[in-house]
């Protein structure tokens, strides 16, 4: 599924808060064919590791909420569309994930 980060990589792959702990990376969930989706993680510039493939937003977003895949990642800033729904925590994803993807729907759909 994903490609971990390499741990040489780890410590510069999330957007640092004030602390200097590590965040949050970007999360992009595309379209990607008949009832599909293609989920990639960011960091600031560049994806880091291997994109998934789900069917539906919201088993995106669940799966890496639960997995969590790069270490000291607390929260993801989750895209759809050309949008973001803001940031969530991976707690928030886990319990969360259907009104996450709903809101990052009403966006794609509202805001064309």
């Amino acid at each position: 599924m994903l490609a971990a980060a390499h741990s040489s990589q780890r410590t510069n792959l999330a957007r640092n808060d004030d602390d200097g702990l590590q965040v949050s990376l970007i999360l992009h969930i595309a379209h990607d064919g008949a009832q599909g989706y293609r989920a990639r993680m960011f960091d600031e510039q560049y994806q880091v590791g291997s994109p998934t493939y789900h069917s539906r937003i919201e088993e995106a977003i669940r799966w890496y909420g639960e997995h969590s895949p790069v270490a000291g990642v607390q929260a993801f800033r989750i895209w759809y569309g050309g949008w973001c729904a803001g940031s969530f925590s991976l707690a928030d994803m886990e319990q969360d994930a259907e009104s996450i993807a709903d809101r990052l729907l009403v966006l794609a759909l509202v805001v064309r």
